[in-house]
């Protein structure tokens, strides 16, 4: 399979010329998240008519790609879109056009199995080798074998689309797959923010008891600065798992942190110090208050929760009825939103909704059901 590594400006204007005059481009991204804090793009990979371009990104810039990423005469291909366009305006502040996401097609038509790998041995026969999923793109020079991998990841994207517009059109899908595909083009720059409360996310982190939940509060905090120092993902300091371990049991892990699973000499080594900081930090923070809620904001919020059950009941049963999804009628977020109004007359929900296709399926409807259904 023949593609071309660009990296000069001389191969990058030449490659310019060819992408903006296609009538489609299957895109797809690699970055280095998995061996760096500060994610980074580290490849792109356009796929036009009969050409492969392998873009390195930590050479070159990409913005003489923004006129065909706008133009709404040339079809963008992605497999996650969500995924890939967050990346890629990273580099290059423009917006999409003309979306076409396969993984998302294959959702709309019932297929479980919608990853790059499953959809191109479903309809192509072929075993795509994972070897190079989870390489460090961030290395220079880049592997022959790497490149390889990382062509195939566009080379049957627009075979992908082939196939799979029939079977939208034939469900009668088509036009709302395409209206939430536009969705994308609305989409961030991919941000590496500390969330300093992220930790609640942890298993069983909501209820655990102070002293342990400061300690896994402190335990989090310290790792993320580690990881920040050194620009490594912060699991390659320590995992989830050992943390919430150490948070259990603080009072042995200052005795003797070799004990715990996870503590091997290295980490104790050059991390000892700062766990051990850290807990003794959790350990003398004082209790913790019990939050407390007003009479006026408390009863809101359990009409909030008790209108989005209701909402996600609604979502379940029109999902089965349409043979779809349920994320595909509308996401968690939108209903969230959707149930802190009291209410909502289908104007307002279609400024939710924010997609034009969806809020002429699910606006008045909703806004009956709320109406008739309101806990309040």
């Amino acid at each position: 399979m023949q593609y071309e590594l660009i990296d000069s400006k001389e191969k990058l204007s030449e490659a310019e010329k060819h992408v903006k005059s296609s009538k489609y481009l299957g895109i797809d991204t690699e970055s280095d998240s998995l061996y760096s804090y500060y994610e980074k793009l580290c490849l792109v990979q356009i796929a036009c008519d009969s050409r492969i371009y392998l873009i390195d990104t930590l050479a070159l810039e990409i913005d003489a790609f923004k006129e065909a990423f706008e133009n709404p005469q040339i079809r963008k291909i992605f497999h996650s879109a969500d995924s890939d366009i967050p990346l890629l305006k990273t580099k290059i502040n423009c917006s999409f056009s003309n979306i076409f996401d396969v993984m998302m097609a294959a959702k709309y038509l019932g297929i479980e199995r919608c990853g790059l790998n499953n959809l191109i041995e479903r309809f192509f026969a072929v075993k795509l080798n994972k070897k190079y999923q989870k390489a460090n793109w961030g290395e220079r020079p880049l592997r022959k074998e790497m490149l390889d991998y990382a062509c195939l990841d566009v080379y049957y994207l627009k075979k992908l689309k082939d196939i799979l517009i029939p079977e939208l059109k034939k469900m009668g899908l088509l036009e709302e797959f395409i209206a939430h595909c536009e969705q994308f083009s609305f989409l961030p720059p991919k941000k590496i923010e500390f969330n300093p409360d992220a930790w609640l996310n942890l298993p069983q982190a909501k209820t655990m008891t102070w002293p342990y939940r400061s300690c896994l509060k402190e335990l989090w905090t310290a790792r993320e600065n580690a990881a920040r120092e050194k620009d490594v993902p912060p699991f390659k300091i320590m995992t989830n798992e050992t943390m919430l371990l150490l948070a259990r049991e603080p009072q042995n892990a200052l005795k003797n942190l070799k004990v715990f699973k996870g503590i091997s000499e290295y980490v104790l080594n050059k991390h000892g110090r700062w766990i051990t900081e850290a807990i003794k930090r959790g350990l003398d923070s004082p209790p913790e208050e019990k939050k407390l809620h007003s009479k006026r904001n408390r009863p809101d919020f359990e009409k909030t929760q008790r209108r989005f059950e209701i909402l996600r009941e609604w979502r379940k049963k029109k999902a089965h009825e349409r043979r779809l999804f349920p994320e595909l009628i509308l996401t968690n977020e939108i209903l969230w939103k959707i149930a802190g109004k009291e209410n909502p007359t289908p104007q307002e929900l279609s400024l939710i909704i924010r997609n034009d296709h969806k809020s002429k399926l699910y606006a008045k409807e909703l806004s009956e059901k709320l109406k008739n259904g309101d806990p309040g």
